[in-house]
């Protein structure tokens, strides 16, 4: 992992407007230590640390500002990916390596009721990171960021969001890590204004028994081997690896176990996958249309 410079991470004041307004700041608690990454993710975030922290040289003094707009135009990174992959925790790992708080911004919270609230709460967004030195992160980016359609009012309104975000990103100096599990739903011209895209895939062997071990640690009573935990649960993200390790220190607490053994943990795993792919199936139907849900 390469080094870096310390970086105050103390807001700019102690007033009231370090409160964030509508949307909390919050102390990032993870560093990019904790979690199991890829080499080229981690290679990839080096690249978009690297670049936070040497902004204003890079754009300042070796002149790329000639071809930016307002104040050099914030930082784009994405985090694409299958759901449980790790996108939220290194986002959060990513803020605190750049000495920043962090934002958590949601589209419901965004979406306003009448005609330009929804402008406006993204203005309020964008002025809170800049006052509390804070990353906003933004979780289901595609919900905000999806292809911009024509023909219709609401189009047109959707349309013009867009637009005001897309000035935004070109205006600010704020640091933005967008995370979608539909990266190809995202607008080309959000496309370019992202820096750096970052896929997050699904561990393999050798993550998933550095998963195992960060949740399990040694003193949690145990007969079965860490690579047998790994090979059972082939093809199981790193939030599901975490909830099995969750559901399996429940029966130890409850002495229903008084050991987490191989065949407990084949149990655990078989019920989980099953409760994904009902859940899978649900997204499915949810998608379909209407004619064929209910020929």
């Amino acid at each position: 992992m390469k080094k870096y410079e310390i970086v105050d991470k103390t807001p700019a004041d102690n007033s009231t407007e370090n409160t964030g307004g509508n949307f909390g700041v919050i102390t990032p608690e993870w560093s990019l230590g904790e979690i199991i990454l890829s080499e080229k993710i981690r290679d990839t975030l080096d690249d978009a640390i690297a670049f936070c922290i040497n902004k204003d040289k890079i754009v300042e003094e070796w002149g790329l500002k000639r071809f930016l707009k307002g104040k050099g135009g914030s930082v784009g990174i994405n985090f694409f990916g299958p759901p449980g992959t790790g996108k939220s925790i290194a986002a959060d790992a990513f803020a605190n390596e750049i000495g920043m708080n962090v934002i958590r911004a949601d589209y419901s919270e965004i979406t306003g009721n009448l005609f330009g609230d929804t402008e406006k709460n993204l203005t309020k967004l964008f002025e809170n990171a800049e006052n509390n030195n804070a990353l906003i992160f933004f979780d289901e980016a595609d919900a905000l960021l999806s292809k911009r359609h024509g023909g219709t009012k609401s189009s047109e309104n959707t349309n013009q969001i867009k637009s005001h975000l897309l000035t935004l990103l070109d205006r600010s100096k704020v640091v933005i890590v967008f995370a979608t599990n539909f990266f190809e739903n995202y607008d080309k011209a959000f496309f370019r204004r992202i820096l750096f895209h970052v896929e997050f895939e699904m561990p393999n062997f050798e993550q998933r028994v550095q998963i195992w071990k960060f949740h399990l640690d040694e003193t949690i009573p145990k007969s079965v081997s860490y690579d047998d935990l790994s090979e059972l649960t082939n093809g199981i993200a790193g939030g599901d690896i975490k909830n099995l390790a969750l559901k399996l220190c429940i029966k130890l607490s409850s002495k229903k176990i008084n050991s987490i053994d191989i065949e407990t943990v084949r149990m655990e795993v078989e019920k989980y996958k099953k409760s994904l792919e009902v859940s899978e199936g649900m997204k499915l139907v949810d998608k379909l249309p209407d004619e064929i849900i209910n020929p």
